[in-house]
């Protein structure tokens, strides 16, 4: 073989298992106190260990030690390992031979051995060993009767030690399937709970109604996905605040944070079948009813209440469809029977023969009862009048709602979120409208603002504008990325980077909004200094409050 060549080395790992472990232990424990009692023994009495069967005892217990240690007891049955404190009685005996049992206390290390993990015979048989040993020793020396006296007492101890040592194993042994019995119940009783769990989430994804559980800190819990695509929350992070906006009615003004219905049920209101309107991220109307029900919760559980959000849109637009038909037939069927009923009085002005009279009358009769059911399906099936969605209002108090629903996200982001003091700006907007605007440009300046940053928010009256501006200490937008921030599916390289999701349709709508509305939206900004938004739209002039 040429010098160069190389063998490969095969490692072999070994590890041992419970039983060989255990094994050790025992043989050690008394190999070290052997040691020990030696070490002592040469330096205050040499002359003992000159004796050949003490030296051998000695060495036989080395043997012993390193015999285990190199033994595969794990491929050895029971017997062959009971032979080990069995060959140790022998050898503590060797080296206890002719000194009327100096170190017969050693015996109580295998007899302790076998008393922890084997059978009474494997006992009985140690007893029988350490018995046998102590007769040849009291009949091979002389021995008085201070002698016997010792191998007698020496042999009942070790005898008590080793029943006693023996019991308490048992009950050991005892318990410990006990405790194994009961937890592999409790680790059943935990699958049964964690089946039927997932059996209630899939009970609850299959609903149709918006479902979540409300504690007393206004944490959702149990979240079912009707109630998640409903309000536009992150499955991920359902800290964060729903993008979809509830209002007291189409058109009217958002609800304050304390009034939603996740509010009410973190406080634990009760109420049941109340009607508001849900404005979501894609600009869409829901007509939603919501409902609460307490539930039963243990002494060591926080109280719970039960949130239900159904979406009743179709079913009130089916309803308003149904009207607005019976509406159009019945007006449609007004006007020939108005013509009818008319020409009938005109006939029955003129003279007329008796039969056709009565004729005429019964027609006249039978259309007066077709006017007044049409009447009544008139009045019942009318349609509302539409609202005009725009109205005087405040952009501060409107600023100031979306502040206090972002303020969550903020703490939970580390991040400073401020709405400075200022007088009122009133204008003439589309209260949800605007609000989708405040919304976006707070959401964006909170989600790209670092940990102890801060995002500080102003409103206020500038010669005949309202001015709202929302400046934050975030990671910013290059140079080249800001005349673009408008263009649809556009996201700066910041933005990016940072791994945030995002669609890219924020800003343009925002924009497009608040041009509807006669104004303008403006973004300065620098990377890793900030984004400073800039709203102007014109003030309203007119009287009455806003």
């Amino acid at each position: 073989m040429a010098p160069d060549d190389t063998v490969p080395v095969r490692q072999v790992s070994f590890r041992a298992d419970a039983r060989t472990r255990s094994i050790w232990l025992w043989q050690l424990s008394l190999a070290v106190v052997v040691v020990v009692v030696a070490v002592a023994v040469l330096l205050l009495a040499p002359a003992v260990l000159a004796s050949a069967p003490t030296a051998g005892g000695i060495v036989m217990i080395l043997a012993l030690t390193m015999m285990t240690l190199v033994l595969p007891w794990h491929r050895a049955g029971r017997s062959a390992v009971a032979t080990l404190p069995l060959a140790d009685i022998l050898a503590i005996g060797l080296l206890a031979w002719g000194s009327e049992l100096r170190f017969g206390f050693l015996w109580v290390f295998p007899l302790a051995w076998l008393a922890s993990h084997f059978r009474v015979p494997w006992v009985v048989a140690g007893l029988s060993l350490v018995a046998t040993v102590v007769v040849l020793d009291a009949l091979t020396h002389t021995a008085d009767e201070t002698s016997t006296l010792r191998f007698l007492v020496v042999l009942l101890s070790l005898t008590f030690i080793s029943i006693t040592i023996y019991n308490s194993a048992r009950r050991t042994r005892a318990f410990n399937r006990l405790l194994r019995r009961q937890a592999d119940r409790l680790e059943a009783t935990l699958e049964r709970v964690r089946a039927q769990e997932r059996r209630v989430n899939q009970m609850l994804n299959g609903l149709d109604s918006a479902v979540a559980r409300v504690d007393r800190e206004g944490r959702l819990l149990g979240i079912n996905e009707a109630y998640l695509a409903l309000y536009g929350i992150d499955p991920r992070d359902t800290s964060r605040p729903p993008t979809s906006v509830e209002y007291d009615e189409r058109g009217g003004t958002a609800l304050r944070e304390a009034d939603r219905p996740a509010a009410r049920a973190a406080r634990g209101e009760l109420f049941s079948d109340e009607r508001l309107w849900l404005f979501d991220a894609e600009g869409r109307w829901h007509i939603v009813s919501a409902s609460t029900r307490e539930l039963v919760h243990g002494p060591a559980e926080s109280e719970t209440t039960l949130l239900v959000i159904r979406d009743i849109t179709e079913a009130v637009e089916a309803e308003n469809a149904r009207r607005t038909l019976a509406t159009t037939v019945t007006h449609e069927l007004a006007n020939p029977l108005t013509a009818i009923v008319g020409y009938t009085d005109l006939l029955l002005e003129d003279d007329l023969p008796p039969r056709s009279r009565e004729r005429l009358e019964l027609i006249e009769a039978a259309g007066t009862r077709m006017e007044r059911l049409i009447s009544e399906v008139l009045r019942a099936g009318g349609r509302e009048a539409g609202l005009d969605p725009r109205r005087r209002l405040d952009a501060r108090a409107l600023m100031a709602a979306t502040v206090e629903s972002f303020l969550p996200a903020a703490a939970a982001g580390d991040v400073s979120l401020e709405l400075r003091e200022g007088p009122e700006a009133p204008i003439d907007a589309d209260a949800f409208r605007l609000r989708q605007v405040f919304d976006n440009l707070v959401s964006n300046a909170v989600k790209y603002t670092p940990r102890s940053g801060s995002v500080e928010v102003t409103v206020a009256a500038v010669g005949g504008d309202a001015v709202i501006r929302v400046t934050d200490t975030g990671i910013g937008i290059g140079a080249h990325d800001l005349p673009h921030v408008f263009d649809d599916y556009f996201r700066a390289e910041t933005a990016r980077d940072a791994g945030l999701p995002g669609t890219g349709l924020g800003m343009g709508i925002s924009r497009t909004i608040v041009e509807e509305h006669g104004g303008t939206l403006e973004l300065t900004s620098h990377p890793g200094a900030g984004t400073t938004a800039t709203i102007r739209i014109p003030l309203d002039e007119g009287e009455g409050p806003a």
